[in-house]
């Protein structure tokens, strides 16, 4: 399985962390939480998430947020809950600046939903229907709304993939780059965001494309603003969404995004009683991305109990993957690392002269391409794994 979060693995070493007697998926996810979120941060979302949220835990909030300072990927959320609670009362001082941000934000989406509306006639036309994902389908289902949002991204085939680009391309809009799963459109002459068209969605494993036959099979027909296009089933897009948080966790970016992504959570639950998790593990399975799947969801879990069911937050999804992963991480880390490290060191011209070096040859290098065998196969791993807590007393003492 391949290992998304190593660069972090020092950190949690020496972070005392794992001394607390946490595993190391959780100390990865308090390493995540502490670092990525600030307090104020921290406060503002367990505030978001409340069921039952008070005048006095509001105002315990405002005391020491300054919205002047704040950058609008995270106020916008207070003016998300300012919208949600009407009946709590803010000050002179935050409420029209709150009301003030909404209407900026607002304005902007229209303008990025006019491009999309532009380019998704002309794909109309051609008979292509997007599929509209992650932000903007989101704001389609939440239109009283604003997000921060740069475009607005949509799959279509493969078959219609450079099609489509073309297509926008013949009616004002550039490209400059061709990923292997998307290409972003701006208006020509502009960097300004319009559309993020994929063949594919992204998710850094190898496998993304076994999701599209589902994906496109489970999505219903909607005209998303003035366009003939399709909308993910929501259990699809909680599965694109946990995907996207893993991603920015693992990256330390898109701090809206990772925001969004809890609102969206709730939201999507919220509004389907029968929603059904076998989708979404089904999908992360499809795809390999379970390891992502279990950061996001114990992340989730982190902030607030309060977004996703008990169930879902007590591993049942993919523990035995977790830890999996979590051997394999240590396994490689603290177990392979040393011995490619000394056998890096060895030449073997060296070992032609010099009788130690022939004897650290003969000794590191079968061991470490012996136990480079091993790395897939979790199982084993885990019977030869040792404690690492217990590794690293004997290092102290």
């Amino acid at each position: 399985m391949q290992i998304l979060w190593n660069k972090e693995i020092d950190e949690i070493k020496n972070s005392g962390y794992l001394e607390n007697n946490l595993s190391i998926t959780d100390a990865l996810i308090e390493n995540f939480y502490n670092e990525i979120l600030t307090e104020s941060d921290k406060k503002l979302l367990q505030l978001s998430f409340l069921e039952n949220p008070s005048q006095e835990d509001l105002d315990n909030l405002l005391k020491n947020w300054d919205i002047e300072a704040k950058p609008a990927s995270k106020t916008i959320m207070l003016s998300y809950f300012m919208k949600l609670h009407p009946d709590l009362k803010f000050t002179s001082y935050e409420e029209p600046r709150l009301k003030g941000l909404l209407n900026y934000e607002k304005f902007k989406n229209m303008k990025i939903i006019a491009h999309f509306k532009k380019i998704g006639r002309e794909l109309n036309k051609n008979n292509i229907k997007p599929l509209v994902i992650k932000g903007g389908a989101m704001k389609f289902l939440r239109q009283e709304l604003p997000r921060v949002m740069g475009d607005i991204d949509i799959v279509v085939p493969d078959k219609d993939f450079m099609k489509s680009a073309n297509l926008a391309q013949y009616i004002g809009y550039d490209y400059t780059k061709i990923d292997i799963h998307s290409i972003d459109l701006h208006p020509q002459g502009t960097e300004e965001g319009a559309v993020d068209l994929h063949r594919f969605i992204y998710m850094d494993t190898g496998y993304e494309t076994r999701l599209l036959k589902g994906l496109f099979k489970r999505a219903k027909f909607e005209m998303i603003f003035g366009v003939e296009s399709l909308l993910p089933c929501f259990e699809d897009l909680m599965f694109i969404s946990l995907v996207n948080l893993a991603r920015n966790l693992r990256d330390k970016t898109s701090q809206a995004g990772l925001l969004y992504t809890l609102f969206d959570c709730k939201y999507l639950l919220d509004n389907k009683p029968d929603f059904d998790w076998e989708i979404v593990k089904d999908n992360a399975k499809k795809t390999k991305t379970e390891v992502q799947m279990n950061f996001a969801i114990k992340f989730i879990g982190k902030i607030s109990s309060d977004i996703l069911p008990d169930s879902i937050q007590n591993n049942i999804l993919f523990e035995k993957e977790m830890n999996d992963y979590s051997n394999v991480v240590m396994y490689n880390r603290f177990y392979l690392e040393e011995l490619r490290t000394k056998c890096r060191a060895i030449k073997f011209g060296d070992t032609i002269m010099d009788s130690q070096a022939l004897a650290d040859y003969l000794k590191y290098k079968p061991k470490y391409a012996l136990l480079k065998l091993l790395r897939g196969h979790p199982k084993l791993i885990s019977l030869l794994i040792k404690d690492l807590r217990g590794k690293n007393d004997n290092k102290k003492s």
